[in-house]
């Protein structure tokens, strides 16, 4: 089977990730299932995202291009054709039959695209059940929406826990994502803001988005900057290794965003054995099975201080309880889910 995946941007972002993590999956699991991704432009990413399939063996079932427009009207070699938020494309496949739509924008004006969709679209596929039923109730005349939960491989499980290979001599508490009003880095700097004074914490910040000096000032601001590691990103090789970090340092992964449709970064450091405290959304109740004790109400700042209290004084416990809930990130439930949409 071929699938060829259309995306506007070869970024360091999640996208790129589901990619990479479906590949594996029908790797690990046999498949003859072939997948091409076609970018319309490279933003950086492209050679780190080529390096990684060839260092993981995955260049006979995965291969990254820039997409033109010829290549376009060459749908009909594909089984499957799935478009993930790229509208610009529309009017140049109008003749294929094999098209799906991919939503997995958690911005709300990046999908307005779905008011409008091309009439020969066969469905749509989004990440999560929660957010299935947000897109019906925002655009009620959609064609069937298919959910396709997000895999995490198993390098991410496999982390090995040692903790006599210390480099810092604190706990870190951590925020991996763009630094942007949906993502609410600003709620996550107030909260870090309640650490300041805590000896035995420490903060890693990767932050996409805006220019390095802003996040650097945006830690220097509340006083931690002498206790904070901070990048603008790391390669797609790397987050296993940063969440091991942060295991074998007792840390927290933080996320207090405001929307998602999956919650990838997070549902990944859950599997790696890290805690996490999660602003309570539907997306992010889903991923911890309504656990309170990994959520907070957003805005609730003391409430995220107090969760993030009790997880440091019980790691090893929360340790265990987030890596059962992470179970179901195994690639076996997303074969599953695509078995049943190719099916249908």
């Amino acid at each position: 089977m071929d699938v060829l995946i259309i995306y506007q941007f070869c970024s360091f972002g999640g996208v790129e990730r589901v990619v990479l993590n479906r590949a594996k999956a029908f790797k690990k699991f046999n498949r003859d299932i072939n997948i091409s991704v076609g970018y319309l432009h490279d933003i950086g990413a492209l050679g780190s995202f080529q390096a990684y399939i060839q260092a993981h063996q995955l260049s006979d079932r995965l291969d990254a291009f820039l997409v033109d427009e010829q290549s376009l009207t060459k749908l009909d070699r594909y089984d499957y054709v799935l478009v993930i938020d790229t509208p610009q494309v529309f009017d140049k496949i109008t003749t294929a039959e094999n098209i799906y739509i991919e939503c997995h924008t958690p911005y709300i004006e990046n999908r307005q695209y779905l008011q409008d969709l091309p009439d020969h679209i066969r469905g749509i596929i989004v990440p999560s059940a929660s957010f299935r039923d947000t897109i019906i109730k925002e655009f009620p005349d959609l064609p069937p929406v298919f959910v396709l939960p997000n895999p995490v491989p198993d390098e991410f499980f496999d982390t090995p826990f040692n903790l006599t290979e210390k480099i810092f001599s604190k706990r870190p508490l951590t925020y991996f994502g763009r630094r942007d009003d949906l993502k609410n880095y600003a709620e996550a700097v107030k909260i870090f803001e309640l650490f300041n004074i805590d000896e035995d914490i420490m903060l890693i910040v990767i932050g996409g988005g805006p220019s390095q000096p802003s996040l650097i000032q945006s830690v220097a601001d509340i006083r931690m900057l002498n206790k904070a590691l901070l990048r603008d990103r790391i390669d797609f090789d790397k987050a296993p290794y940063l969440i091991n970090l942060v295991k074998q340092h007792r840390g927290i992964f933080i996320s207090p965003s405001k929307g998602e449709s999956f919650g990838l970064s997070a549902a990944e450091f859950m599997c790696g054995g890290v805690p996490v405290i999660l602003s309570d959304i539907p997306e992010h109740r889903a991923l911890v099975d309504d656990d309170e004790r990994f959520l907070y109400p957003l805005g609730e700042i003391t409430t995220a201080k107090k969760r993030i209290e009790d997880i440091l004084r019980h790691w090893e416990a929360y340790c265990v309880d987030i890596q059962n809930y992470a179970q179901k990130f195994k690639g076996n439930t997303f074969l599953e889910a695509w078995d049943n949409f190719i099916l249908q």
